[in-house]
């Protein structure tokens, strides 16, 4: 069952806290997918372009939230990309980024803040 956590927002309104549950399981996921695709057969560079970012957030070495530009930004916009990466990308994005939250703010000793559904890691 998630737990919502009131998580500060940066300058641009993205959360500064990051669900590591959510992280693993969207970055194990989409490395899922791109471990399917050919190397030799890669014409949007998915191998090239997205991997290295899902293999330092699974690694830890990935800054959250992440501040860099999105692969395929344009080509995602224009919609040339397969739906099928679409669908498998956009979880793992908006979690890094910190796009994964409420659109209500709350204003607290000048700083913004959003609720944020937090889950629950597992426990054995």
């Amino acid at each position: 069952m998630p737990t919502l956590k009131l998580v500060q927002l940066d300058e641009d309104g993205w959360c500064m806290d990051i669900d590591p549950v959510t992280l693993r399981h969207v970055t194990a996921e989409f490395k899922e997918w791109l471990d399917t695709l050919d190397p030799n057969n890669d014409p949007y560079e998915f191998l090239k372009r997205d991997l290295p970012i899902v293999e330092a957030a699974l690694n830890g070495t990935l800054p959250l939230p992440y501040k860099g530009r999105r692969p395929h930004s344009r080509d995602l916009g224009e919609g040339l990309l397969p739906r099928e990466y679409t669908i498998i990308s956009a979880p793992f994005y908006n979690t890094i980024r910190g796009a994964n939250r409420s659109i209500e703010t709350v204003n607290k000793d000048g700083k913004r803040y959003a609720w944020v559904e937090f889950e629950e890691p597992l426990t054995k």
